[in-house]
C-alpha cells in the first residue's frame, strides 16, 4: 500500500491539485540526511527563513489521503502511516520547500499572470473547455483549499521548475554505462538449486515451546476485550400487541378527512384579477362565450393560466380563501361563480367538473389503521426506552429492567471489538454489538443503543461488564498453535545449519555439488537464467528473481515455507543477444527518471546550503498518532 501512496505522490493528478508536495521531482523517501539539528518545538523543519509546522504537516498528509482515496477508496490512513506515509509527505514538503527557497535565492520569480494561467489550465477547472469561477470555488471547497493556499503552491511550483528543468533537459546516460548496465541484464547466471525441507525434525520439546512462547509473546497478545450482557428490544412483539380501536380510526378520519382521500374534489378553473369591474365583466361574458375565451379577450389569460386542476375544498381553502372555496363548492357543473375579493385580488371561479366524492370511512380505513398502527408502535419504543433509562437513572440493575420490561438478556464471554473470541476469528454478527461494549465501562450501568444494519435500525440495551486488557493469551488456551510454531522455528533452524555449512564451504572454494551430498541431501537441479528474461514475465518466480542476484561462485540461503532454499550461480556467462537494441532501451529508461533523480539530488543539496534542520520526533509523533499506535493521548 506504501508503494501505491509514494508513486501517487508523484503522479500528474496530485502534481497538479496538490501543489503541496508536489513536483514529478519530489523528494521521496530521503530520510533525514542532516541528522538531530533543533528546531522549535511544535515545527517540522526550519529552512533559511521558513519553519515548516506540525499543522503544514497534517494538512499535507490529510490532503494527499483525500487524494489517494479518490484514486483507491480502499487506502487506509492508519496503514499509510504505519508503513511511512508521514516520514514521505515530510521529506516532499521539506524538499519542495529548500527547492522553492533556492529558485528565490537564485532571483527567479513566478508573476501573478502566470500562476493565473496555470489555473485556468487545469482541466478539473473548466467547463466545456474554458475556465469556470463557480467551478474552481466549488473544486477547492471540496478540497478544503483556499484560493491563496492554492495560488501560493502554484507559484512554489513555477519556481522549482524553472529551477530544475532547464538544469535537467539535457541529462542523458553515457553509452558505456548503458553498455554495462545492459549486460548485468543480458548476462546468463549459471548453477544449480536444492531444497533443504522442514520435515525430519522432532517436534519442540515443552522446554523448546516455552521459550519459544516467551520470544513471540507479541505475536500471541490479544487485542482488549469486553465481556457483556445486552438485550434487544423486540420491535415486532411490540407491533403485535399494539391495538387501534374503531373509534380511533373514525376520529382520524373526522379530523383529517382530504388526507386519506375521503372529501369530495372539483376540476377548477379561476381568474384573479385586481379590478371589480373587469370581474364582473368575465363573470357576465362567460355565460355568453365561455369562460376560457372571456378570459382570454378581457383579462389576456390562456388555457394554462387559468387551470387550477383538481382540487378538494379545504385545498383550495388554502390556496384561494375559505369562502372562495366555500363559493366554488356550492356551485354545480359548469357553473361560475361571482366576484369574490380577497387579499390577492378579485376571484371568479368555475366548476369545469365535479370530481370524486371521496372514500368512504370503510375504503379509508386500511391506509388509517396502518399509520395510526406505526405511530403506537414508534411511541411504544419511546416509551420502553424512557422507562429503561428512568431506570437506569434510579439505579435498578439489568436483571430487574430486564424483568419489568420482558427483556430477554443474553450473555457473551469477552471479545475483541470486531467481535473475535481469543484467538478464534470475528463475529460478523456480533461485532456491531461488541462495538456498543467498547463504548461503555462497567461502571456506566446498562445504557440503549442504536445498531444499524443495512437499511434496518436495531435497538438493545447494552451493560459492559468485563475488561480484559490488551495481554499474550495464556499459553495453556493456545498451546497447539504455539507448538506448531516452535516446531517449524526448530525445523528452520536445524536446516539453517545445514545451510550455513554448505555456503561456508564453497566460500572457501569448496564444491557445491559435494557438499550438498555430504549433507544428504538431493542433487541439485541446475538452473540459468537472465534478468531480462525475469523482467519480461508476467509473474516470474520469487526464486527466479533471487537467483540472479546472487554473484558468481557463491551460494544465497533463502527461507521457503517448505524449506531452506539453496540458490548457488557457478558463473556469469556474457550474452551479447540483442544488446545494441537493449542498450538503447536503456538510455531511454533511464532518461525518463533522470530528472526526477537529479530533482531528488538538487533538493537534498538545496537543504544543506540552507542549513536546513528537521524535528525526527515529530515525524515520529505524528506517525504514532495517525497510525492509532499513540497511547499518551
Amino acid at each position: 500500500m506504501i508503494s501505491f501512496f509514494r508513486r501517487w505522490l508523484t503522479s500528474p493528478p496530485a502534481l497538479i491539485l496538490l501543489a503541496l508536495v508536489l513536483v514529478a521531482f519530489a523528494v521521496t523517501g530521503v530520510g533525514d540526511p542532516f541528522g538531530g539539528g533543533k528546531v522549535a518545538a511544535g515545527s517540522l523543519a526550519r529552512i533559511g527563513d521558513r519553519t515548516l509546522t506540525e499543522a503544514d504537516l497534517t494538512k499535507a498528509f490529510d490532503r494527499a489521503m483525500q487524494q489517494a482515496r479518490a484514486q483507491n477508496p480502499q487506502v487506509s490512513q492508519v496503514e499509510v502511516a504505519r508503513q511511512g506515509g508521514v516520514a514521505t509527505v515530510a521529506d516532499q514538503l521539506i524538499g519542495s520547500t529548500a527547492l522553492e527557497a533556492l529558485a528565490r535565492q537564485a532571483g527567479l520569480v513566478a508573476s501573478d499572470r502566470a500562476v493565473g494561467a496555470e489555473i485556468a489550465a487545469i482541466p478539473a477547472f473548466q467547463t466545456a473547455g474554458a475556465f469556470d469561477e463557480r467551478v474552481y470555488r466549488e473544486r477547492l471547497a471540496q478540497n478544503r483549499i483556499s484560493d491563496r493556499e492554492l495560488r501560493d503552491d502554484i507559484a512554489g511550483n513555477l519556481l522549482r521548475r524553472q529551477l530544475v528543468t532547464p538544469l535537467s533537459t539535457a541529462l542523458a546516460m553515457p553509452q558505456g554505462m548503458a553498455a554495462a548496465y545492459a549486460h548485468i541484464l543480458t548476462d546468463a547466471h549459471v548453477g544449480g538449486v536444492v531444497l533443504i525441507p522442514t520435515g525430519g525434525t522432532s517436534p519442540a520439546s515443552e522446554a523448546e515451546i516455552a521459550a519459544f512462547y516467551a520470544r513471540n509473546k507479541a505475536r500471541f497478545t490479544l487485542p482488549e476485550r469486553r465481556g457483556f450482557r445486552w438485550a434487544e428490544i423486540d420491535k415486532a412483539a411490540l407491533a403485535a400487541a399494539v391495538k387501534v380501536s374503531d373509534a380511533e380510526i373514525a376520529a382520524a378520519y373526522a379530523k383529517d378527512p382530504a388526507k386519506y382521500g375521503a372529501a369530495p374534489t372539483r376540476v377548477l378553473e379561476q381568474v384573479v384579477v385586481p379590478d371589480e369591474a373587469q370581474a364582473k365583466t368575465i363573470a357576465a361574458a362567460a355565460a355568453k362565450e365561455g369562460f376560457a375565451a372571456a378570459a382570454q379577450r378581457v383579462a389576456g389569460f390562456g388555457a394554462a393560466d387559468i387551470a387550477v386542476g383538481s382540487r378538494d375544498q379545504a385545498a383550495f381553502a388554502k390556496e384561494t380563501s375559505a369562502e372562495v372555496a366555500a363559493a366554488a363548492f356550492a356551485l354545480p357543473a359548469g357553473g361560475v361563480s361571482a366576484p369574490i375579493r380577497t387579499d390577492f385580488g378579485w376571484h371568479v371561479v368555475r366548476v369545469a367538473s365535479i370530481g370524486g366524492a371521496g372514500k368512504s370511512l370503510a375504503a379509508a380505513r386500511p391506509a388509517i389503521d396502518a399509520e395510526l398502527r406505526k405511530l403506537a408502535v414508534t411511541k411504544a419504543v419511546s416509551d420502553l426506552v424512557a422507562r429503561i433509562e428512568d431506570g437506569v437513572e434510579s439505579g435498578k440493575s439489568f436483571a430487574d429492567l430486564a424483568r419489568e420490561n420482558g427483556l430477554a438478556i443474553k450473555v457473551q464471554s469477552p471479545v475483541s471489538e470486531a467481535g473475535a473470541s481469543g484467538s478464534g476469528p470475528a463475529d460478523p454478527a456480533l461485532a456491531p454489538v461488541a462495538a456498543k461494549a467498547f463504548r461503555h465501562e462497567p461502571a456506566d450501568g446498562p445504557a440503549v443503543e442504536e445498531l444499524k444494519d443495512g437499511g434496518a435500525d436495531r435497538l438493545i440495551v447494552i451493560e459492559t461488564a468485563q475488561v480484559l486488557a490488551s495481554a499474550p493469551a495464556p499459553l495453556a488456551e493456545i498451546r497447539g498453535i504455539v507448538a506448531g510454531a516452535a516446531a517449524r522455528e526448530k525445523a528452520l533452524l536445524a536446516g539453517k545449519r545445514i545451510a550455513d555449512t554448505i555456503v561456508a564451504t564453497v566460500a572457501k572454494g569448496g564444491d557445491f555439488a559435494a557438499a550438498v551430498a555430504r549433507a544428504g541431501l538431493p542433487k541439485p537441479q541446475p538452473a540459468r537464467a537472465r534478468r531480462i528474461d525475469i523482467a519480461q514475465m508476467p509473474n516470474a518466480p520469487d526464486v527466479l528473481k533471487a537467483f540472479v542476484s546472487v554473484p558468481a561462485k557463491t551460494v544465497r540461503a533463502i527461507p521457503t515455507p517448505a524449506g531452506w532454499l539453496l540458490l548457488h550461480v557457478a558463473s556469469v556467462t556474457p550474452d551479447a543477444t540483442g544488446t545494441a537494441e537493449i542498450v538503447e532501451g536503456v538510455r531511454r529508461d533511464v532518461a525518463s527518471v533522470l530528472p526526477e533523480e537529479f530533482g531528488q539530488a538538487l533538493a537534498r543539496a538545496a537543504e544543506r546550503d540552507l542549513k536546513t534542520t528537521r524535528s525526527a520526533k515529530l515525524v515520529a509523533d505524528v506517525t504514532a498518532r495517525l497510525s492509532g499506535q499513540d497511547t499518551t493521548r
